[in-house]
C-alpha cells in the first residue's frame, strides 16, 4: 500500500488533481481528508484543502512453485493491512498517532493513541475525521475482517457517542408514546444503528426499524403494534 497527497482549493479540487495526475476515475478513488482547508475572509488568508490517496501495489502473476520449490506465501493477516493503512494515514498527515487493536466476539476494535489524536476529533470534537478514517478502512479492510464490525476509535470518543445515541433514542421514544407519531434519527452507520436498537430492546410501546440505502439508512422509532411492544430484531440491511 501506497499513498499520494494532493492539495487544492477545497476537497473536491483536490480530488480532481488526484484524479487528472492518477489517470483513475474520480469515483475509484481511495482517500482520506487532512484538511478541509478554509475559505479565509475578514484578515485570515485561505489554506488549501489536503487529501492522502491511498493506492494499491498491482499485483503480480504468482507462477506455480517448481519442484522442490516452497509453496507462496499465504494471504498477509488483515490485521497487519490494517496497521500498515494506518501508519500511511499518520506518515502522510505529518500526525503522531498509533494504532492498538482489541478483538471481541462482534468486532475488532482500532484504537488511535497519541499526541494527535485530537486532529481526527476536529475542533467541535464530533469525530467527522474519525468516521471518514472508519469508512476507508472499512471499505478496504472490512471483507476480510467479516463476520466482525470494524469499529475506530479515540480515547473515550466511542463511549461518549454510543452514550449520546442512546439518550436520543430514547428521548425520541418517550416523544412516540406521546403522541404515536414516527420519528427518524439522523442518517447512522451499521454500528451506530445497532446501539440505538440496542438502547431501545427494553423500552415499551415502542419498535424500531431501519429504512433507506448506503449512507442515508437511518433508524425509525414508531409505536409498538398491537402484538406487543419492543423493538425488531437485528438491523436488516447491513
Amino acid at each position: 500500500m501506497k499513498d499520494r497527497l494532493f492539495s487544492g482549493p477545497d476537497v473536491d479540487e483536490a480530488l480532481a488533481v488526484a484524479a487528472a495526475s492518477l489517470g483513475l476515475p474520480r469515483a475509484e478513488l481511495r482517500y482520506v481528508v487532512l484538511d478541509p482547508g478554509t475559505a479565509g475572509g475578514r484578515g485570515l488568508k485561505p489554506t488549501p484543502a489536503r487529501i492522502a490517496v491511498l493506492l494499491r501495489e498491482p499485483s503480480r502473476p504468482s507462477a506455480a512453485p517448481r519442484s522442490g520449490e516452497a509453496a507462496p506465501a499465504p494471504p498477509p493477516d488483515p490485521r497487519a493491512r490494517l496497521r500498515e493503512t494506518i501508519r500511511a494515514i499518520a506518515e502522510a498527515g505529518g500526525l503522531d498517532v498509533e494504532a492498538e487493536l482489541e478483538e471481541t466476539d462482534e468486532a475488532l476494535v482500532v484504537r488511535l493513541r497519541g499526541p494527535d489524536q485530537a486532529f481526527f476529533l476536529g475542533p467541535e470534537g464530533k469525530g467527522e475525521v474519525l468516521r471518514a478514517a472508519e469508512h476507508l478502512l472499512q471499505r478496504l479492510h472490512g471483507a476480510a475482517l467479516q463476520p466482525r464490525f470494524l469499529r475506530v476509535t479515540c480515547e473515550g470518543f466511542r463511549e461518549r457517542r454510543d452514550q449520546a445515541l442512546a439518550e436520543d433514542a430514547r428521548r425520541l421514544a418517550e416523544a412516540v408514546r406521546a403522541d404515536g407519531q414516527p420519528r427518524e434519527m439522523p442518517p447512522l452507520n451499521a454500528y451506530e444503528r445497532r446501539v440505538v436498537h440496542v438502547a431501545l430492546q427494553g423500552e415499551p410501546g415502542v419498535t424500531t426499524f431501519s429504512v433507506g440505502e448506503g449512507p442515508s439508512r437511518r433508524v425509525t422509532v414508531a409505536p409498538a403494534g398491537p402484538a406487543g411492544s419492543g423493538t425488531e430484531g437485528p438491523d436488516g440491511g447491513e
